[in-house]
C-alpha cells in the first residue's frame, strides 16, 4: 500500500470511528449508516440545532466541524459512491471525495471545506443545507 493509500485508510478508519461514537452518544446505534446514512439526518440536525453556540470554545467548534464533515462524507460515500483521494493544496494535505456528476464530469469536494464555508456564514449550521452544498459542489445536486 502506497503512502497516500495508507493515509486515506487511516483517515477513513478514524472518521468512521468518530461518527459511530456520535451515533451511539445520540442513542441512534440502532441505525445502520452504512445502509442508510440519511436515517440519521433528523437526529443529527436536531442535535446540531440544540447546541449553545455562544458558549462554544475552539475545541467545541473543531469537534462539531469534524463531525459534520464526517457525516457529509458518509452520505456522499454511501448514497453516491464517492471515493477518497488525498491532495495537497494551499492549506496542506486535504482529504477530498471524488465522484462523476450527473453531467458526466468528475468532480471533487472536501467535506471539511464545505462545512467550514457553512460555519463561516451561518449559525446554527443546518445539516440539510450543508449536504445540499456538498452535493451541488460535486455535481449531483438537484438541477445538475
Amino acid at each position: 500500500m502506497d503512502s497516500n493509500s495508507s493515509r486515506i485508510a487511516e483517515w477513513e478508519r478514524q472518521r468512521r470511528e468518530a461518527l459511530a461514537g456520535l451515533v451511539d452518544a445520540l442513542d441512534a446505534g440502532h441505525l445502520d449508516l452504512d445502509a442508510d446514512p440519511l436515517s440519521f439526518l433528523a437526529i443529527f440536525d436536531d442535535f446540531v440545532a440544540s447546541q449553545e453556540y455562544d458558549s462554544m470554545d475552539d475545541d467545541d467548534w473543531r469537534w462539531l466541524h469534524t463531525m459534520l464533515a464526517a457525516y457529509v462524507a458518509q452520505v456522499l460515500i454511501v448514497e453516491h459512491g464517492a471515493a477518497w483521494d488525498l491532495i495537497s493544496d494551499d492549506q496542506g494535505a486535504n482529504y477530498i471525495l471524488t465522484l462523476r456528476g450527473r453531467d458526466g464530469l468528475e468532480r471533487s469536494v472536501s467535506p471539511m471545506d464545505i462545512v467550514y464555508d457553512d460555519l463561516k456564514r451561518w449559525t446554527p449550521p443546518e445539516v440539510p443545507r450543508i449536504l445540499a452544498a456538498a452535493e451541488s459542489a460535486i455535481g449531483i445536486g438537484i438541477g445538475r
